[in-house]
Protein backbone atom coordinates (compact mmCIF):
# COMPACT_ATOMS: atom_id res chain seq x y z
CA UNK A 1 0.00 0.00 0.00
CA UNK A 2 1.75 3.29 -0.88
CA UNK A 3 2.64 5.87 1.85
CA UNK A 4 0.31 8.29 1.27
CA UNK A 5 -2.60 5.74 1.41
CA UNK A 6 -1.63 4.29 4.55
CA UNK A 7 -1.05 7.68 6.08
CA UNK A 8 -4.62 8.67 4.97
CA UNK A 9 -5.97 5.17 6.57
CA UNK A 10 -4.28 5.64 9.70
CA UNK A 11 -6.28 9.30 10.23
CA UNK A 12 -9.29 7.72 9.13
CA UNK A 13 -9.30 4.69 11.72
CA UNK A 14 -8.39 7.23 14.52
CA UNK A 15 -11.70 9.27 13.73
CA UNK A 16 -13.71 6.17 13.57
CA UNK A 17 -11.98 5.03 17.04
CA UNK A 18 -13.53 8.64 18.46
CA UNK A 19 -16.69 7.14 16.94
CA UNK A 20 -17.01 3.44 18.73
CA UNK A 21 -19.20 3.59 21.42
CA UNK A 22 -21.32 6.33 23.44
CA UNK A 23 -18.93 9.45 22.10
CA UNK A 24 -16.98 11.24 24.87
CA UNK A 25 -13.10 11.61 26.29
CA UNK A 26 -10.77 13.47 28.44
CA UNK A 27 -7.39 15.33 27.34
CA UNK A 28 -7.71 17.97 25.30
CA UNK A 29 -4.42 20.06 26.88
CA UNK A 30 -0.97 17.04 26.59
CA UNK A 31 1.13 18.89 29.12
CA UNK A 32 4.17 16.75 27.32
CA UNK A 33 3.47 18.26 23.78
CA UNK A 34 2.90 21.87 24.48
CA UNK A 35 3.79 22.53 20.75
CA UNK A 36 1.39 24.07 18.05
CA UNK A 37 2.47 22.11 14.57
CA UNK A 38 2.83 24.16 11.49
CA UNK A 39 1.51 23.19 8.16
CA UNK A 40 5.00 22.91 6.70
CA UNK A 41 5.76 18.67 6.81
CA UNK A 42 9.04 17.24 7.53
CA UNK A 43 10.24 16.15 3.75
CA UNK A 44 10.46 12.82 2.36
CA UNK A 45 13.17 11.02 3.36
CA UNK A 46 13.95 13.46 6.19
CA UNK A 47 14.54 12.17 10.12
CA UNK A 48 13.91 15.42 12.83
CA UNK A 49 15.08 13.94 16.45
CA UNK A 50 13.49 16.67 18.74
CA UNK A 51 12.96 16.72 22.66
CA UNK A 52 9.87 18.36 23.87
CA UNK A 53 10.44 19.10 27.79
CA UNK A 54 8.60 21.29 30.63
CA UNK A 55 8.91 22.34 34.03
CA UNK A 56 6.03 23.42 36.54
CA UNK A 57 7.11 26.03 38.76
CA UNK A 58 3.59 26.99 40.37
CA UNK A 59 1.53 23.92 39.94
CA UNK A 60 -1.01 22.12 42.10
CA UNK A 61 -0.88 19.56 45.21
CA UNK A 62 -1.63 15.73 44.32
CA UNK A 63 -5.56 15.63 43.81
CA UNK A 64 -5.15 19.19 44.10
CA UNK A 65 -5.75 19.90 39.58
CA UNK A 66 -3.80 21.52 37.33
CA UNK A 67 -1.57 19.07 34.42
CA UNK A 68 -1.28 15.86 35.89
CA UNK A 69 -4.25 13.32 36.95
CA UNK A 70 -2.28 11.27 39.15
CA UNK A 71 1.08 13.08 40.93
CA UNK A 72 1.26 16.15 42.08
CA UNK A 73 2.01 18.34 38.99
CA UNK A 74 4.35 21.26 41.20
CA UNK A 75 7.95 21.05 40.14
CA UNK A 76 6.45 18.29 37.46
CA UNK A 77 9.17 17.87 35.16
CA UNK A 78 8.22 16.23 31.51
CA UNK A 79 10.53 15.18 28.07
CA UNK A 80 8.92 13.75 25.51
CA UNK A 81 11.61 12.77 23.01
CA UNK A 82 10.54 12.62 19.32
CA UNK A 83 11.13 10.98 16.16
CA UNK A 84 9.74 12.63 13.24
CA UNK A 85 10.33 11.07 9.54
CA UNK A 86 8.85 12.22 6.22
CA UNK A 87 6.77 9.75 4.96
CA UNK A 88 6.42 11.27 1.90
CA UNK A 89 6.41 15.18 0.80
CA UNK A 90 3.18 15.86 2.07
CA UNK A 91 3.49 13.05 5.37
CA UNK A 92 5.36 13.09 8.06
CA UNK A 93 5.04 9.75 11.39
CA UNK A 94 6.49 10.75 14.44
CA UNK A 95 7.12 8.20 17.64
CA UNK A 96 7.19 9.83 20.84
CA UNK A 97 8.59 8.62 24.54
CA UNK A 98 7.40 10.18 27.03
CA UNK A 99 9.16 10.66 30.49
CA UNK A 100 8.37 11.93 33.48
CA UNK A 101 9.72 12.87 36.84
CA UNK A 102 7.44 13.96 39.78
CA UNK A 103 8.41 16.27 42.69
CA UNK A 104 11.31 14.27 44.81
CA UNK A 105 11.09 11.33 41.85
CA UNK A 106 12.75 9.47 39.67
CA UNK A 107 12.67 9.96 36.25
CA UNK A 108 9.97 7.82 34.38
CA UNK A 109 8.19 5.73 31.96
CA UNK A 110 4.90 7.87 30.94
CA UNK A 111 3.83 7.25 28.22
CA UNK A 112 4.12 6.53 23.93
CA UNK A 113 2.32 8.26 21.14
CA UNK A 114 2.15 7.12 17.57
CA UNK A 115 1.39 9.80 15.05
CA UNK A 116 0.56 10.82 11.46
CA UNK A 117 0.88 14.36 10.24
CA UNK A 118 -0.22 15.66 6.54
CA UNK A 119 -0.89 18.54 4.74
CA UNK A 120 -3.38 19.06 1.57
CA UNK A 121 -1.80 20.67 -1.32
CA UNK A 122 1.82 22.48 -1.82
CA UNK A 123 1.73 25.93 0.66
CA UNK A 124 0.30 29.28 -1.05
CA UNK A 125 -2.39 27.00 -3.18
CA UNK A 126 -5.16 27.72 -0.66
CA UNK A 127 -6.48 31.07 1.10
CA UNK A 128 -5.52 29.32 4.36
CA UNK A 129 -2.99 26.27 4.19
CA UNK A 130 -5.06 23.39 5.76
CA UNK A 131 -3.60 20.33 6.57
CA UNK A 132 -4.19 17.16 9.05
CA UNK A 133 -2.66 15.34 12.81
CA UNK A 134 -3.79 12.13 13.61
CA UNK A 135 -2.06 10.13 16.68
CA UNK A 136 -2.80 7.17 18.80
CA UNK A 137 -1.47 8.04 22.20
CA UNK A 138 -0.49 5.17 24.71
CA UNK A 139 -0.48 5.95 28.71
CA UNK A 140 1.09 4.63 31.85
CA UNK A 141 -1.62 3.86 34.71
CA UNK A 142 0.73 5.83 36.55
CA UNK A 143 0.51 8.76 35.07
CA UNK A 144 -3.02 8.88 33.76
CA UNK A 145 -6.24 6.70 34.64
CA UNK A 146 -7.13 6.18 30.48
CA UNK A 147 -4.61 4.00 28.91
CA UNK A 148 -5.64 4.57 24.89
CA UNK A 149 -6.80 7.46 23.53
CA UNK A 150 -7.14 8.29 19.91
CA UNK A 151 -7.03 12.11 18.72
CA UNK A 152 -7.41 14.04 15.80
CA UNK A 153 -7.05 17.53 14.48
CA UNK A 154 -6.74 20.33 11.62
CA UNK A 155 -4.20 22.36 11.08
CA UNK A 156 -4.51 26.22 9.77
CA UNK A 157 -1.64 28.42 8.74
CA UNK A 158 -1.94 31.45 7.35
CA UNK A 159 1.04 34.50 7.06
CA UNK A 160 0.56 38.28 6.43
CA UNK A 161 3.71 40.07 6.00
CA UNK A 162 6.03 39.41 9.12
CA UNK A 163 2.76 37.95 11.33
CA UNK A 164 1.75 34.28 10.66
CA UNK A 165 -0.94 32.98 12.65
CA UNK A 166 -1.08 29.22 13.03
CA UNK A 167 -4.11 27.39 14.78
CA UNK A 168 -4.57 23.49 15.57
CA UNK A 169 -8.40 22.99 16.22
CA UNK A 170 -10.43 21.76 16.57
CA UNK A 171 -8.64 19.23 18.52
CA UNK A 172 -10.82 15.83 19.28
CA UNK A 173 -9.82 13.34 21.56
CA UNK A 174 -11.90 10.52 22.35
CA UNK A 175 -10.62 7.60 25.10
CA UNK A 176 -10.39 4.17 23.83
CA UNK A 177 -9.05 2.23 26.82
CA UNK A 178 -9.45 3.33 30.42
CA UNK A 179 -11.93 4.49 33.28
CA UNK A 180 -13.54 7.15 30.40
CA UNK A 181 -14.01 5.17 27.89
CA UNK A 182 -17.87 5.13 27.89
CA UNK A 183 -17.32 9.25 28.14
CA UNK A 184 -18.26 11.57 24.58
CA UNK A 185 -15.09 13.16 22.77
CA UNK A 186 -13.44 16.39 24.45
CA UNK A 187 -12.54 19.18 22.00
CA UNK A 188 -10.00 21.51 22.40
CA UNK A 189 -7.39 23.85 20.50
CA UNK A 190 -3.77 24.83 20.04
CA UNK A 191 -2.84 28.22 18.33
CA UNK A 192 0.01 30.82 17.79
CA UNK A 193 0.28 34.31 16.55
CA UNK A 194 4.08 35.16 15.48
CA UNK A 195 6.01 37.72 14.30
CA UNK A 196 9.20 37.37 12.20
CA UNK A 197 12.01 39.42 13.97
CA UNK A 198 15.04 38.48 11.64
CA UNK A 199 15.77 35.76 9.49
CA UNK A 200 16.03 33.26 12.21
CA UNK A 201 14.04 34.37 15.14
CA UNK A 202 10.34 35.03 15.89
CA UNK A 203 8.14 36.16 19.02
CA UNK A 204 5.00 34.54 19.46
CA UNK A 205 2.07 34.53 21.63
CA UNK A 206 0.81 30.50 22.16
CA UNK A 207 -2.66 29.45 23.61
CA UNK A 208 -3.93 26.18 24.66
CA UNK A 209 -7.43 24.82 26.08
CA UNK A 210 -10.38 23.64 26.00
CA UNK A 211 -13.85 23.01 27.12
CA UNK A 212 -13.40 18.95 28.08
CA UNK A 213 -16.62 16.80 27.13
CA UNK A 214 -18.85 18.47 24.09
CA UNK A 215 -21.73 17.17 25.63
CA UNK A 216 -21.16 18.45 29.34
CA UNK A 217 -18.82 21.50 29.25
CA UNK A 218 -16.67 21.45 32.40
CA UNK A 219 -17.12 24.48 34.45
CA UNK A 220 -14.92 27.32 32.93
CA UNK A 221 -12.56 27.96 36.52
CA UNK A 222 -11.83 24.08 36.62
CA UNK A 223 -10.90 23.98 32.75
CA UNK A 224 -7.12 24.26 31.69
CA UNK A 225 -6.31 27.03 29.56
CA UNK A 226 -2.84 28.81 28.96
CA UNK A 227 -1.30 31.77 27.48
CA UNK A 228 2.89 31.57 26.28
CA UNK A 229 4.61 34.20 25.18
CA UNK A 230 7.82 32.29 22.98
CA UNK A 231 10.65 32.34 21.10
CA UNK A 232 11.53 30.79 18.32
CA UNK A 233 15.47 30.85 17.31
CA UNK A 234 18.39 28.95 16.83
CA UNK A 235 20.36 27.42 20.12
CA UNK A 236 24.28 28.08 19.51
CA UNK A 237 23.16 28.75 15.90
CA UNK A 238 23.11 25.47 15.17
CA UNK A 239 19.92 24.06 16.71
CA UNK A 240 16.05 25.33 15.88
CA UNK A 241 14.77 26.04 18.85
CA UNK A 242 11.65 27.34 21.02
CA UNK A 243 11.46 28.59 24.50
CA UNK A 244 8.29 29.74 26.61
CA UNK A 245 6.98 31.18 29.71
CA UNK A 246 3.64 29.71 30.33
CA UNK A 247 1.44 30.93 32.47
CA UNK A 248 -2.39 29.47 33.83
CA UNK A 249 -5.57 31.34 33.29
CA UNK A 250 -7.86 29.29 35.09
CA UNK A 251 -7.96 27.95 38.73
CA UNK A 252 -7.73 24.42 37.22
CA UNK A 253 -4.95 25.04 35.50
CA UNK A 254 -0.84 25.24 36.43
CA UNK A 255 -0.20 28.71 37.45
CA UNK A 256 3.31 29.12 35.90
CA UNK A 257 5.43 26.92 34.34
CA UNK A 258 8.75 26.45 31.75
CA UNK A 259 8.87 25.12 28.04
CA UNK A 260 11.83 24.31 26.09
CA UNK A 261 11.34 22.59 22.55
CA UNK A 262 14.65 21.12 20.81
CA UNK A 263 14.66 20.27 16.97
CA UNK A 264 18.53 18.26 16.27
CA UNK A 265 17.47 17.59 12.47
CA UNK A 266 15.28 20.83 11.88
CA UNK A 267 17.24 23.58 9.15
CA UNK A 268 18.29 26.77 10.30
CA UNK A 269 18.16 28.13 7.11
CA UNK A 270 14.11 27.83 7.63
CA UNK A 271 11.42 29.97 9.21
CA UNK A 272 11.58 28.30 13.22
CA UNK A 273 8.22 27.49 14.03
CA UNK A 274 7.24 25.07 17.60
Amino acid sequence: MPLNRLATLSAVLCVLLMACGPLTAVADVDPFEFQVYGYQTTGKGHLDPQLLSSYIVAGHKEGDGGSSPTFASQSMMRYALEMEYGLTTRTDFAYYLNLARPDGGDLQYAGSKFRFRGRFAEAGQLPIDIGWYSEIEWWSSKFNDDQLESEFMLTLQKSVGNWTYIVNAPDIDKVVVGANHKEVFEIGWRGEASYQLSERSRVGLQFYGGVNRVDNATPLPQQQHYVIPTLHTPLFNTIPASFGLGFGLTEGSDLVFLKANLSFGGKVDKKIYD
